[in-house]
């Protein structure tokens, strides 16, 4: 099944000419890796492609050939006039920053177009008059299929590991250099192989990116061994907070803005804090509350069999894995004595 995919995805990218390459908000290494491999396979083919995300790049983005400085605002997209989108790691729209681009009965498959927003903007006329074909590659359960063409699949542990299927099945050369953007995805979604997403696939699949001569010790140093002194003391913080919700089993903990700003915190340190946390035995869910420009965001984590912290997600218009998720929602926190409020 995937080598037909593969094949109608080549397709419309060889028919395209001008690809857009979408990395979701706050990129981790899933997203950067997936986006990054993939940018490789357009290299190959010498299909043009631009990078972009609704929000900044953290700092190991050059690690993967992906400058900031290159990268645009997903908000440009309609005025670069792209035939294609490609989403990497966004379970919805919002995630990938492209709520004002509305599939439909309109925007028809790139291999039916006669002539390409590229060529339509030498005549004068509006750069984005045919919406460009979004292809969406994730492997989250929650995904709400937001692509014309939706490439998701939850059996894989990462998009990543799902981009190296395509690249597999279109037996394209992966070098040194793009194994390591694939591991790092892998890495990261599965916790260094020690979280329940960890699955028999991805070990075999780490196990081939490694003999193309990758240093297993040097990619966690460069990805899961970063912390400063500042981001230890910020764990040092949330980890007095820590209170657990005895009738539920969920452990709770929380950062402030404040809290970001006096420890110098990057959103790498932030989104780690739950992995780590998610060791605590007699929780049956961990969550994280954080704070940040008028903006909570939830995570939820579990190594329980029997919960799916994903359906909890859903709840507060988030989403996600059965063992990882989160939310997003407007608010700001008050802090009572031992209690927290979202207000």
């Amino acid at each position: 099944m995937m080598e037909s995919l593969a094949q109608e995805i080549l397709a419309k990218l060889q028919l395209a000419r001008n690809v857009g390459i979408v990395f979701h908000r706050h990129p981790d290494a899933d997203s950067l890796g997936a986006g990054a491999a993939f940018a490789a396979l357009l290299d190959f083919y010498q299909v043009p492609y631009r990078y972009f995300c609704p929000t900044g790049l953290p700092e190991t983005a050059p690690i993967f050939g992906i400058d900031p400085r290159e990268t645009s605002n997903t908000k440009e997209i309609e005025e670069e006039g792209l035939d294609m989108v490609c989403t990497f790691d966004a379970a919805d729209s919002k995630m990938a920053g492209l709520e004002f681009l509305e599939k439909g009965a309109n925007n028809e498959s790139i291999s039916n177009l006669r002539i390409s927003n590229s060529e339509i903007r030498k005549f004068g006329f509006p750069s984005q008059l045919v919406p460009p074909f979004i292809v969406n590659f994730d492997h989250h359960a929650t995904n709400t299929n937001f692509g014309n063409l939706n490439v998701v699949d939850v059996g894989c542990a990462s998009t990543t590991e799902l981009v190296y299927h395509l690249l597999s099945a279109l037996r394209f050369p992966i070098s040194s250099r793009v194994a390591v953007f694939l591991l790092a995805g892998i890495l990261h979604d599965t916790d260094y192989f020690l979280n329940p997403a960890t699955s028999a696939s991805s070990l075999s699949i780490a196990g081939e990116l490694l003999r193309r001569g990758i240093s297993l010790s040097s990619l966690r140093a460069i990805f899961f061994e970063r912390r400063g002194i500042g981001s230890l003391q910020l764990i040092g913080e949330v980890l007095g907070r820590l209170r657990k919700n005895e009738r539920y089993g969920i452990a709770i903990t929380y950062i402030r803005d404040e809290d970001i700003k006096r420890y110098g915190a990057s959103q790498e340190d932030l989104d780690g804090i739950a992995n780590i946390l998610n060791v605590v035995g007699d929780a049956k869910v961990m969550c994280v509350i954080k704070e940040e420009a008028g903006i909570i965001k939830g995570s939820f984590r579990t190594t329980r069999e029997d919960i799916n912290v994903g359906r909890l997600a859903e709840f507060f218009g988030g989403g996600g894995h059965r063992k990882a998720s989160g939310f997003r929602i407007h608010g700001a926190l008050q802090i009572e004595g031992n209690s927290v409020r979202v207000i």
